[in-house]
């Protein structure tokens, strides 16, 4: 068994655009009471909303990764902080890259792993030449990172695709979508991140990110255990802007062979499915387009899946949730629970739900934070052994993030 955990945790396609949630702290914000207070990360906020933070944890170290983005082309920056005691109190911020000449922007949404010593932090980047997609790695807990390692580049404009990355045993893979023709692909290594083996194209997607068919993205979620990796991703029938497949695919020899594609789910979803993988093991959430949370389990290495809807209440909606597998059986599930009020959101509330067998069945959710007005949230939930961890981002409605803060289980 594995007690790492990687993290993606993003919010679903709603519209044109890829919907992100924050959180605007209140005063008098109550927290459950089997979490303690929030504790800020960042040291200074950020100026977008698209801005996610990802986490990882792995032997007593909790790790985030976070873009800064502008205002100005020379500001983008990807930051790196980590924490020994579960997220109470965090390093300072290390630059792991920073915009120039060359590579001007930092694409949002980024990638993080860890297990053991080793930590990978995939990100994109884009400048006058076209995109990049980079890793780095550190071997020694997140106390220093090796040089970046180019993994794909691309000169189209669509750019490149939301990447996963994911740790297994003496493996590292990274999966993402080359945006202009919608191919899938992963490239993975066996020196710890030094090099990597050839791309392999694992599928080809049709769900189109700007609903005009002009943007495909798979949307890819990973996971590793050991020397399985599993890279699921977003699928259509046709060019729409949802998806009415998550299909996977799985190998048992650290990427040296893929089973065929399966389907996790088949209903409709708005993609863009995360994943956890213990022993043979694999579970995988996905947000309805109804509202519903829908979570999907395999007990043989992904080779078959039984699914559960999370049907809100009345006047409810579940938007994007993560999950982790600890050891002897138990998942914990983080979403987010909103209420509607002529159609307009109300107010929110962070939940989670657990299993104790793998999924098999799930106890009641319990509330993380009380109900409050403006009160968004895109969750990361890690764990590293029986220690659980959420991390959330606050700021304004506007599209403004202002902080990073993590909340843990007592």
């Amino acid at each position: 068994m594995t007690s790492h955990r990687r993290v993606g945790s993003r919010a679903p396609l709603t519209g044109l655009a890829v919907a992100v949630f924050a959180l605007l702290l209140l005063p008098g914000l109550v927290l459950g009471a089997d979490w303690t207070g929030l504790d800020r990360i960042s040291s200074k906020g950020g100026t977008r909303l698209d801005s996610l933070h990802q986490a990882a944890a792995s032997s007593n170290v909790v790790h985030v990764v976070h873009p800064r983005v502008g205002p100005r082309k020379a500001d983008d920056k990807v930051v790196y902080q980590r924490s020994t005691n579960d997220g109470k109190s965090w390093s300072g911020e290390r630059t792991l890259f920073k915009a120039g000449q060359r590579f001007r922007k930092v694409v949002p949404n980024l990638a993080l792993d860890a297990r053991g010593p080793i930590v990978a932090v995939a990100y994109r980047v884009s400048g006058p030449k076209g995109h990049t997609l980079f890793v780095r790695v550190s071997r020694d807990g997140g106390r220093t990172f090796g040089g970046r390692v180019s993994i794909f580049s691309t000169k189209t404009k669509t750019g490149i695709g939301v990447p996963a990355v994911a740790i297994g045993n003496d493996l590292i893979a990274v999966a993402w979508t080359h945006r202009s023709n919608g191919q899938v692909k992963v490239r993975v290594s066996r020196n710890d991140g030094k090099s990597f083996r050839n791309t392999r194209t694992l599928g080809k997607t049709r769900v189109s990110i700007d609903c005009q068919a002009e943007v495909t993205d798979g949307l890819v979620g990973i996971a590793a255990n050991d020397r399985s990796v599993h890279v699921a991703f977003s699928d259509a029938g046709k060019q729409q802007c949802y998806a009415d497949d998550i299909k996977v695919r799985t190998s048992l020899d650290r990427g040296g062979s893929w089973s065929p594609a399966r389907s996790i789910t088949t209903r409709d979803s708005f993609g863009w499915p995360e994943l956890d993988a213990r022993g043979k093991t694999v579970v995988a959430t996905v947000q309805s387009v109804s509202g519903s949370l829908i979570v999907s389990r395999s007990v043989k290495n992904g080779r078959n899946w039984r699914e559960k809807v999370f049907a809100p209440p009345p006047g409810h909606i579940f938007s994007a949730a993560d999950v982790t597998l600890l050891p002897k059986g138990r998942v914990v599930v983080a979403y987010v629970k909103e209420r509607l009020e002529k159609g307009k959101l109300h107010s929110t509330r962070l939940v989670t739900r657990r299993s104790p067998n793998d999924g098999q069945k799930w106890n009641r959710p319990r509330p993380v934070t009380d109900e409050a007005r403006r009160l968004r949230m895109a969750p990361n939930v890690v764990n590293d052994k029986n220690r659980v961890t959420i991390l959330v981002q606050s700021g304004d409605l506007d599209g403004k993030p202002r902080h990073i803060f993590a909340t843990r289980r007592r």
